[in-house]
């Protein structure tokens, strides 16, 4: 009986129980405490969205500048219908502002100090319009990059050793060297005590069993 405790306790102390993960309540939904991203995964994840803004703000360039550009039959086709919208957004502008639409009249009334009595004057003022929706465009996709590259900038300033010399670099770069080879030793002598337990534990167990059969092992 105390053999077998014996045997039965080093089982025990060799089994490693792994740690139960950690769940938080939040707002009513169920979500993983102390969620991290590292600062590297955080740099790519700026670089990626800059580049996906300054992909937008040149599509959105074009299409406000050249929107016949963006079909790819191109020819007189592609030109008739840009033509064609542009004269569908003047007359949707025009009859906004017969209409009496409230937001229409007060651009006019921004943009022409005389109410338009020609269809000329309509044109010019649609023309206006349009341009400094453009203006305005620009402006935004403009913000946009500079913001998501400011964020780049703020996640490289926090990156471990941008503030440190190229020889306190070095140095700290030789420090963790010499403390990996520290671990890594206590790993290895870890290691070999335990291949050592495991082969007393195997003998014990064979010496035990052969022991309670009877068996004579030569």
């Amino acid at each position: 009986m105390a053999e077998g405790s014996s045997s039965r306790g080093l089982k025990d102390e060799s089994r490693v129980v792994p740690p139960a993960p950690v769940i938080g309540i939040s707002s009513g939904s169920v979500a993983l405490n102390h969620v991290k991203i590292d600062q590297i995964s955080a740099l790519q994840d700026g670089i990626d969205s800059l580049s996906l803004a300054m992909f937008e703000a040149l599509r959105g360039l074009r299409d406000a500048v050249a929107p016949e550009s963006g079909n790819l039959g191109g020819g007189a086709g592609s030109a008739n219908n840009n033509n064609s919208d542009t004269t569908g957004d003047f007359e949707e502008f025009w009859q906004s502002y017969k209409n009496g639409d409230a937001e229409t009249v007060a651009l006019v009334k921004k943009l022409s100090p005389t109410p338009p009595s020609k269809r000329e004057d309509y044109i010019r003022i649609h023309a206006k319009v349009e341009m400094e929706k453009d203006a305005e465009l620009v402006a935004r996709l403009a913000s946009a990059v500079l913001q998501k590259s400011a964020n780049i900038d703020d996640c490289v300033s926090q990156l471990p050793g941008m503030h440190r010399t190229r020889t306190q670099q070095m140095e700290y770069i030789r420090t963790l060297l010499e403390q990996n080879q520290k671990v890594a030793q206590i790993l290895e002598d870890k290691y070999r005590i335990a291949s050592e337990r495991r082969d007393e534990m195997r003998q014990y167990v064979k010496d035990r069993t052969c022991e309670a059969l009877g068996i004579i092992d030569d």
